[in-house]
């Protein structure tokens, strides 16, 4: 309620909006593009884990499994290839599994 009285009050003055502009413009503007590209820019190749994993159940006595970790942008795709071709079928995904970080 306090902070609503704030804003109208300051919305309403002249000189502080245009410090603020001015502000904006001169520190937040250019360092928010500098930590901006600090960051997007830079990318970190997976790690990746292959191993095999007997089943409890099922026809398969074991089944590869992939795991990527510590990768950044968030998004990649994992595809599984038999003799240089891509599979298609007998093939499972999971989505992103949370790590607390």
């Amino acid at each position: 309620e306090e902070g609503v009285k704030y804003a109208e009050n300051w919305n309403k003055n002249p000189a502080i909006l245009q410090q603020a502009k001015a502000a904006k413009d001169t520190f937040c503007i250019p360092n928010a593009q500098s930590a901006d590209s600090a960051v997007r820019d830079k990318t970190v190749i997976p790690k990746v884990t292959l191993s095999s994993v007997k089943q409890a159940e099922g026809n398969h006595p074991a089944v590869l499994m992939c795991s990527a970790y510590e990768f950044y942008p968030e998004k990649i795709k994992v595809s599984w290839l038999r003799d240089g071709k891509l599979m298609t079928t007998d093939v499972t995904s999971t989505m992103e599994m949370a790590n607390g970080n």
